[in-house]
C-alpha cells in the first residue's frame, strides 16, 4: 500500500538557481522510505540483516522552489530473490508530479556476509511482484 510523508523543502536543498538540487531528490526519497518503512527497517538492525542500496534511478518532470509543496509517495514495487524495490512519486498533492523515481536494494546478512532471500514481512508488503 502507498505511503506518504510531507517533506519540508529547506533553504540548503537548493542550488545556484534557486531550485532544489537534483541530488538532494533522493534524500527526500530516503526520508520518505525509512519514514515509512521503519518497523521493516528497525527490526532488521536488531537482526543483522542489512538492506543495501543497489540502483537508484530519478526521472526529473519539474523543478521544485523553497515556496514548493512537496509529498512524497513510496511503495514497494516488487520483490524477486535477493533484491526488493522501491518507487516514489514526487509531487505537490495537486496533480503536479515534480518526479519519479525507483530504488532497488539488496539484502544482506551481516553475521554471515552475504546476500540472503527478502524477507516475508517485505513481500507482505510488495504492491506487485515481478
Amino acid at each position: 500500500m502507498p505511503k506518504e510523508i510531507e517533506i519540508q523543502i529547506r533553504f540548503n536543498d537548493l542550488d545556484g538557481y534557486g531550485h532544489v538540487n537534483n541530488s538532494v531528490y533522493l534524500s527526500y526519497c530516503e526520508i520518505a522510505r525509512t519514514n515509512c518503512y521503519a518497523d521493516i527497517f528497525n527490526d532488521s538492525i536488531e537482526k543483522k540483516i542489512w538492506f543495501i542500496l543497489t540502483s537508484a534511478e530519478i526521472k526529473y518532470k519539474k523543478f521544485l522552489k523553497l515556496e514548493d509543496k512537496a509529498f512524497v509517495r513510496v511503495w514497494l514495487s516488487s520483490a524477486k530473490g535477493v533484491l526488493f524495490s522501491f518507487e516514489y512519486l514526487i509531487h505537490d498533492g495537486n496533480g503536479t508530479i515534480y518526479a519519479t523515481a525507483k530504488t532497488t536494494h539488496a539484502v544482506y546478512d551481516a553475521v554471515k556476509h552475504k546476500p540472503i532471500r527478502v524477507p516475508k514481512v517485505i513481500l507482505d508488503g510488495v504492491e506487485t511482484v515481478e
